[in-house]
C-alpha cells in the first residue's frame, strides 16, 4: 500500500524486505467543486480522454497534463465516493482518521519524489510529521525526512486532482473500439465516448473488465503475475487515554504491525484515535476466510493486551485493503503497459514499478503522462 502501513519481513513468508503501507475541507480554492459533479457526463468537444480512478497515480496524472497538455479533455471516472484511493479517510461523525497512507517519507536521493514534496509543502498540504516514532524499519531512520497532511492523506490527491472533472461512483465494466474512438459502458449500463483512456485502478481490476480483445493474453497473464499484500485496519476511538511516550509505532512478529494516534500525528484536536494495521501474514491468512469485524476485533484484542491501561473504546471502525501494497510488481517493472495504440488505452500505477509507494505512483504517474503526449503529438 503506498506508504501506509509498515511491515517486516518476519510478517509474510514472501516478503523480503520491509514494506511501506494504503474529507476535512481542503483550504485550497479548487478542491471543494471536486465533490459535485452532474449525474453523467457527455463526450467532451476535441479530443478526449477518460482516467480512470482517482488515487494518487491518477491526480499526479491529471495535474501533469492539464500543466503541459491543457488541449485535452479530462474526465476522471471514480468508483468510490471520493479522491485518494489508498490515502482514503475515514470521516464519522466526530471521528477523523487516515485509513491508509499515514504518512509521507522522501529520501535525499529521490529528487524526482522531491520535487512534489516541495510542492505540497509550499501551499501548506502536508507538513513535517513531529510525533515519535518507534522500531520503524531500519530505512527510515536514514536520509529521510516525513511528512503529515492534517487535513488527512487524501488531501494531497484531492490537491494534484483539482481543475479536473471527476465523477464518483463510476465503474468502467467493458468498452468496445469503434474506428479510433472508445465507447465506455459503466457499471450500470450507461455509455459515453473518449478519444482515449489511462487505467490508474489496481491492476488485477483491469481482468474483471471487457477490454473488447484489445488485451494481449501476454499481458494478461503478467497482471496475473503481480502479487500483492492484503491489510485490515480498525480504528479505535476513546474519549479519553493516559499519555503514550510513542505517536506512531511498528510491531514485528505479531498479528499487528502498526498503530499510529491520528489525533497526535495530525493535531486536528479530535478525541483520542487509535488507527491499527495488521500485519501482512495475519491478513493472508484470514483473506476471505474472517470478515473485517472478526480480524479487526482480534486485533483489538492484541492491542489491549499489549497495553492494559488503555479503556474501553467508544467505538471502533474496521475496513479491509484487498490490494494493499504490491509485494511482486509487474514483469519488468515497465512503469506502465500499452494495451491498445490506436485509440490509446493504457495502464499504470506503483505495481508497474519498482517500489510500492507514493514515489512509486509518480514515476508512474510521469511515465503515463509523457506517453499520451508522445501518443498525440505533444511537445
Amino acid at each position: 500500500m503506498c506508504d501506509v502501513t509498515h511491515s517486516d519481513p518476519s510478517t509474510h513468508p514472501h516478503l523480503e524486505a520491509s514494506l511501506q503501507t494504503p474529507k476535512a475541507s481542503l483550504q485550497t480554492p479548487s478542491t471543494d467543486s471536486l465533490e459535485t459533479t452532474p449525474p453523467e457526463e457527455t463526450s467532451s468537444p476535441g479530443m478526449s480522454l477518460l482516467v480512470v480512478g482517482a488515487g494518487f497515480t491518477g491526480s499526479v496524472l491529471c495535474k501533469i497534463l492539464r500543466t503541459s497538455a491543457p488541449a485535452l479533455a479530462l474526465n476522471v471516472w471514480e468508483k468510490s465516493r471520493g479522491i485518494g484511493g489508498r490515502q482514503a479517510v475515514k470521516r464519522d461523525g466526530d471521528l477523523t482518521c487516515d485509513m491508509g497512507t499515514q504518512y509521507i517519507t522522501c529520501f535525499r536521493e529521490d529528487e524526482r519524489f522531491k520535487k512534489y514534496v516541495k510542492e505540497l509543502k509550499a501551499i501548506d498540504v502536508i507538513q513535517r510529521l513531529e510525533g515519535k516514532i518507534v522500531d520503524a524499519p531500519p530505512r527510515f531512520s536514514g536520509d529521510c525526512k516525513h511528512y503529515v497532511a492534517r487535513h488527512g492523506m487524501n488531501s494531497t490527491s484531492k490537491y494534484f486532482m483539482s481543475g479536473t472533472t471527476v465523477h464518483f461512483q463510476k465503474k468502467v465494466a467493458s468498452l468496445k473500439v469503434h474506428d479510433k474512438r472508445i465507447e465506455v459502458c459503466n457499471d450500470e449500463g450507461r455509455r459515453s465516448f473518449f478519444d482515449g483512456m489511462i487505467f490508474t485502478i489496481p491492476a488485477p481490476q483491469l481482468l474483471d473488465i471487457d477490454m473488447d480483445g484489445k488485451m494481449s493474453e501476454e499481458v494478461r497473464e503478467n497482471i496475473r503475475k503481480i502479487e500483492f499484500t492484503p491489510r485490515f485496519t480498525a480504528i479505535m476511538q476513546f474519549d479519553y487515554v493516559p499519555e503514550f511516550d510513542w505517536t506512531l509505532k511498528y510491531y514485528r512478529n505479531d498479528i499487528i504491525s502498526f498503530t499510529g494516534w491520528d489525533n497526535i500525528k495530525r493535531m486536528h484536536g479530535k478525541n483520542p484515535i487509535l488507527l491499527v494495521h495488521s500485519s501482512a501474514l495475519f491478513a493472508v491468512n484470514n483473506t476471505d476466510v474472517k470478515t473485517k469485524e472478526e480480524a479487526g476485533k482480534e486485533m483489538v484484542e492484541r492491542v489491549r493486551e499489549i497495553y492494559p491501561q488503555l479503556p474501553e473504546p467508544k467505538r471502533v471502525l474496521y475496513h479491509f485493503w484487498r490490494y494493499g501494497q504490491t509485494y511482486k510488481p509487474y514483469t519488468g517493472e515497465p512503469g506502465l503497459i500499452t494495451i491498445s495504440e490506436n485509440p490509446l488505452i493504457v495502464a499504470g500505477g506503483d505495481s508497474f514499478t519498482d517500489r510500492s509507494n507514493l514515489s512509486g505512483c509518480i514515476v508512474s504517474a510521469e511515465e503515463l503522462a509523457s506517453k499520451v503526449k508522445s501518443h498525440y503529438g505533444i511537445q
